[in-house]
């Protein structure tokens, strides 16, 4: 599954945050889930094909000690999605996990061992949370002050807009940008050299003051 649109779509709904939040720990039946989260059967079901035909869970049916056979449910994939809203800067990324190899087993670890080690890793995640606000931050900084700047000062919209997104997708050329944006390359391509022509200038005149 790799359509932010679609995964935005489906888990703007609580019931079906909180479907998954019960699906990740471990698969669930319909009948469970409505039990669980207090929760009409039918809406649960609703919820369900909604989520299946997305392709964030899948249902399989299993037999039962106590019964019939049962259509349980799980997630078909792990991802991480990521919404940056700041001055300057949106961005949705999704990202899927590398494939590693399973981790170790800790059958032999006690309870207060295995909490003890979460609790270090989840102080891990809040480090690099925190780097990374701290990236972001930088990265917001020089573009703001690039685009507030005298270079950019007497550019048009268009030109602003082109300017933004060359140093908001550093990773990619003319070609990629201009395409993404729908603006002919070469015309593209003339007004970032004139954008690279007055930052020369103005780095001339600054030395000549």
């Amino acid at each position: 599954m790799n359509n932010i649109d679609t995964i935005l779509s489906v888990i703007e709904n609580p019931t079906r945050r909180r479907i998954l939040t019960a699906l990740v720990r471990e698969p669930h039946y319909p009948l469970q889930l409505s039990r669980e989260l207090g929760v009409s059967q039918q809406a649960i079901m609703k919820n369900l094909d909604i989520m299946e035909r997305s392709g964030l869970v899948e249902s399989r049916r299993e037999s039962s000690d106590k019964g019939p056979f049962k259509t349980v449910y799980r997630p078909t994939s792990e991802f991480t999605l990521t919404v940056d809203l700041r001055n300057g800067m949106f961005r949705a990324t999704l990202s899927e996990p590398d494939r590693v190899e399973a981790a170790q087993r800790n059958d032999d670890m006690e309870l207060e061992e295995i909490r003890e080690s979460l609790s270090e890793i989840d102080k891990r995640i809040s480090e690099f949370d925190k780097l990374r606000e701290e990236m972001i931050e930088r990265r917001n900084v020089m573009i703001r002050s690039f685009m507030s700047g005298p270079v950019a000062g007497g550019l048009d919209y268009l030109e602003r807009s082109m300017l933004y997104e060359m140093l908001n997708s550093p990773g990619h050329d003319i070609m990629e940008v201009s395409r993404d944006m729908g603006v002919r390359e070469d015309r593209m391509t003339k007004i970032m050299n004139d954008i690279e022509c007055r930052c020369r200038d103005f780095r001339e005149g600054m030395k000549d003051e």
